[in-house]
């Protein structure tokens, strides 16, 4: 038996007026970059084919693939608050360990790359210690290489950690210094190296830490990288330089005497870094001061 339904019908349960805004007013910025910037339609043919190809060789969500072009838009934290980035990172997996603090993230006994003492506080926007606060912390080796997302024979869980601040807010551990890195799977292809290159952007990612904090007294988890002062690789980041301002920017230094060395337990030249995260409470003022700056 065939039931004939009215083709022009739609439940209008199912009609989601957000969903109807959000995609009108996507269409209203695709006619005005087609007017103001002469998009065409092979244009947006050519971005789509080369995320195809991206998402293929990853298999990361095309999502995820995409997210070097819109990521920065979504950026929060600001009003002299530390900017968080409120999309989640595909290299990131639950489940790391805990570590001490003062501790040590989990590592290869011969983990190649400069070791690297890391270390600042985690703050309100009236500048009070938020104790107890849950950092998951990783970054990837000196081949640039997540654990836990390719094959690769790493452990699991290498360069990846979690700890909780002390009384004061503080947060120290001992990890290897990241350095830049481009993803071998993204560079091998077609038209990918090319079509970054057009934007006047480099495949290489700045060296960087990523973070996620978490305390039940933030309005929402800060999630972010912290990178370093002076990486010539960040105004050209293959995710866009605006990801990386100053506040978001570590200064470190390098500790070469042979005594300096031998008080650390370290055999050869370390560099430390600090940086403290200033987040959002439930009862932290609107805006804060930006760090250095006076009253």
């Amino acid at each position: 038996m065939t039931t004939t339904t009215d083709p022009s019908y739609v439940d209008p349960v199912l009609i989601n007026p957000r969903a109807i805004r959000l995609v009108n007013a996507f269409k209203d910025a695709l006619a005005r970059m087609r007017d103001e910037e002469g998009l065409t339609f092979d244009d947006l043919n050519a971005a789509a084919d080369l995320l195809q190809k991206v998402q293929a060789a990853t298999g990361a969500p095309l999502a995820l693939v995409a997210m070097p072009l819109f990521s920065e838009v979504f950026q929060g934290g600001q009003d002299g608050y530390t900017p968080s980035e409120d999309v989640n990172s595909p290299t990131y997996i639950a489940g790391s360990p805990r570590i001490d603090n003062p501790g040590v993230l989990p590592m290869r006994p011969d983990e190649p790359g400069t070791p690297l003492v890391v270390s600042g506080r985690i703050l309100d926007g009236h500048g009070r210690p938020l104790q107890g606060a849950k950092l998951d912390i990783y970054h990837a080796a000196n081949n640039g290489n997540y654990s836990a997302l390719y094959d690769d024979g790493v452990p699991t869980y290498n360069l990846r950690g979690q700890l909780f601040t002390d009384a004061d807010g503080r947060y120290t551990f001992t990890t290897i210094t990241p350095v830049a890195y481009a993803d071998p799977h993204i560079m091998d292809v077609d038209g990918v190296v090319e079509a970054v290159a057009a934007l006047g952007r480099s495949l290489y990612r700045p060296a960087h830490i990523h973070y996620e904090v978490h305390h039940p007294n933030l309005i929402t988890p800060w999630r972010g990288e912290i990178y370093f002062k002076g990486d010539p690789v960040i105004p050209v980041d293959f995710v866009g330089g605006t990801l990386a301002p100053p506040a978001l920017q570590a200064d470190t230094v390098l500790h070469e005497d042979p005594k300096d060395i031998a008080a650390a337990g370290f055999q050869g030249p370390y560099r430390t870094t600090e940086f403290d995260f200033v987040l959002k409470t439930r009862t932290s003022p609107d805006t804060v001061a930006p760090k250095g700056a006076t009253a």
